[in-house]
């Protein structure tokens, strides 16, 4: 019987929802604590795509309440000497690769899977997901004490995140990820942008192309590009009525500038 009815346990993963692996997942989630709330954050990150995992569950863990585990697997690394982790941050609990995928997180305590309790007793080289992560959730949502799940972790893999460079005349940064629609998210934050120059003194830059700063899509015509600080905070890219990442053939990684 779970420790709290009701207890919500949130999937994050690249394994699309063609295959057997969520729901595999599912049920040993399941299996463990019948009464989890299961809720799907997404399933179509791009294979092995870590930094657009992280971003994505940055986005969104806080507006979960406190006591929900989050299973995110996103282990290009799976079967190597990566540790598989649980991490304790605001009341809140995340179970997956140390590979950087939780390396946003502040102020946490993780540990190292290594108790048979929160493990399957037959473990694969190549479904951690199954084997090793879902049963450590599910036990978490249970009620199962984080210290007895293993040693201390000290330090979590930082995300690869790209950092964003100032310059004398304006701000060097690059695209992180795509969103559904196309639109081009970058890791130029609005408020360490604002700490540097006025951004009404800034215009924003593709080379050659140059992008107005508005904010909102209905501020330039149907199939025009533009460039606006989104909702996470993030200067992101889009057409309005389009895909900026087709229309202007966007890619991961692309500069990005903000410039006087």
């Amino acid at each position: 019987m779970c420790g709290s009815s009701l207890t919500p346990v949130a999937l994050l993963t690249d394994f699309g929802t063609r295959d057997w692996y969520v729901g595999a997942m599912k049920g040993v989630l399941l299996s463990a604590c019948p009464q989890a709330r299961l809720v799907d954050l997404s399933h179509s990150i791009a294979p092995g795509d870590i930094e657009a995992g992280a971003f994505v569950l940055s986005q969104c863990w806080r507006e979960f309440p406190e006591g929900t585990v989050f299973l995110a697997v996103i282990d290009p690394g799976v079967g190597t000497e990566r540790k598989a982790i649980a991490v304790q941050a605001e009341g809140r609990y995340f179970v997956g690769p140390d590979n950087g995928l939780f390396g946003f997180l502040e102020n946490y305590a993780a540990r190292e899977i290594t108790a048979d309790a929160f493990m399957r007793e037959a473990c694969s080289n190549t479904f951690h997901g199954r084997d090793l992560f879902a049963p450590a959730a599910g036990q978490l949502a249970a009620g199962a004490d984080f210290a007895k799940i293993g040693p201390a972790v000290d330090t979590l893999v930082p995300v690869a995140w790209p950092q964003m460079e100032v310059m004398r005349k304006g701000v060097h940064g690059c695209v992180i990820t795509f969103d559904h629609f196309g639109n081009a998210i970058t890791n130029l934050r609005r408020d360490a942008v604002a700490a540097h120059f006025p951004l009404e003194s800034l215009h924003v830059s593709l080379h050659p192309d140059r992008l107005p700063l508005v904010k909102t899509f209905g501020d330039v015509p149907r199939g025009a590009p533009l460039a606006y600080f989104g909702s996470g905070g993030f200067l992101e890219i889009a057409v309005n009525g389009g895909s900026a990442r087709e229309v202007l053939g966007l890619k991961k990684h692309q500069t990005v500038e903000m410039l006087a």
